[in-house]
């Protein structure tokens, strides 16, 4: 502790920002008046069972208080720290209350205009809806905030359609909805969730394979209520997806990454071209789609564009690769 003259200027300079007197000190810490002006003066230290008190009296650290000097940088993080609090608890407040409003006007007008409650569910599951979005349910967690966003988000926005459905009795189109979102959801969270355990090097595959599996059970869906030919749009379905859980699983092993960078272009490149190309010669009724001639423009625009976008992509591919074995050689001959 710094000497006691420094220690009772300090503390003097605190009483007088709290604008006490060395009366209304005593009292709020249960001491004598006398007491306080010892320590002002310098002739004594306060007891050490008094510390806290003092400190909380006069609104100060115990470090601040031991060595007698202002901590200018720790107040500053206090005052931002307030400043944060203040602006987080109005961004929620100010839409809770501005929701509630609206959800109170919306339920006296739809009573006045039809005597009973009918659109309000809709407008009740909209502000549900919005209310998870801004200022979000992850206000009343202290951890795992992405995950309560994520799955109060999802639910709010099946809730709305569910609302939407029965209104419009429109059941059939409610699962097609919420698995079409659910698949936007996992591609956009289930990666993020994944980095942070012990899977984290097959995150892609894991959600690839996922997305896939959501989207035939989607096509599954539309096909029960709709009776379209659902094994074209399975096997389409596979043959996009494929390439992309193929590059996945290139990328979860452990070599270059240039290597396989350049194996991924490579492989998608010819996966689109040829499977593309034997589509339209089984099932296309222009056969000049991927027909190359450089001489004919006009017939075979298209195969030729294809063609030189074909050549380009396996070019980069192998400047990929190039670089990713020259790394490689390199490494060995260190």
């Amino acid at each position: 502790m710094t000497d006691k003259k420094t220690f009772g200027s300090f503390i003097k300079i605190k009483r007088t920002e709290k604008n006490y007197s060395q009366k209304d000190l005593a009292e709020l810490l249960f001491v004598t008046e006398g007491a306080v002006s010892k320590w002002e003066r310098g002739v004594s230290y306060p007891d050490i069972t008094l510390i806290s008190d003092i400190c909380r009296v006069l609104d100060i650290s115990e470090h601040e208080l031991i060595t007698a000097s202002t901590d200018t940088d720790t107040r500053k993080m206090k005052h931002e720290a307030r400043k944060f609090r203040m602006i987080r608890s109005t961004w929620f407040w100010v839409p809770t209350i501005s929701y509630a409003v609206a959800l109170l006007t919306c339920f006296i007008c739809n009573l006045a205009v039809n005597h009973t409650l009918s659109w309000f569910f809709i407008v009740l599951a909209a502000l549900i809806c919005a209310y998870s979005f801004i200022p979000t349910f992850t206000f009343f967690f202290n951890s795992k905030k992405l995950l309560a966003f994520s799955v109060s988000t999802y639910l709010s926005i099946c809730l709305l359609l569910f609302a939407c459905a029965v209104y419009t009795n429109g059941l059939s189109w409610f699962l097609t909805a919420c698995i079409g979102v659910l698949i936007g959801y996992e591609v956009i969270f289930v990666p993020i969730f994944l980095s942070q355990t012990k899977v984290s090097r097959f995150k892609f595959i894991i959600s690839f394979t996922a997305a896939c599996v959501l989207t035939i059970l989607l096509l599954l869906n539309i096909h029960i209520w709709n009776s379209f030919r659902v094994a074209p749009a399975i096997l389409i379905t596979c043959y996009a997806f494929l390439p992309a859980m193929i590059c996945a699983v290139i990328c979860a092993l452990r070599f270059d990454a240039f290597l396989k960078t350049g194996i991924c272009i490579a492989f998608s490149t010819v996966v689109y071209y040829f499977t593309n190309y034997v589509a339209d010669k089984l099932f296309g009724t222009n056969n000049s789609f991927y027909q190359v001639n450089f001489n004919d423009w006009q017939q075979c625009s298209n195969g030729n564009v294809h063609f030189i976008c074909l050549i380009s992509l396996l070019s980069i591919s192998v400047l990929f690769l190039g670089v990713g074995v020259f790394r490689l050689h390199k490494k060995i001959n260190r």
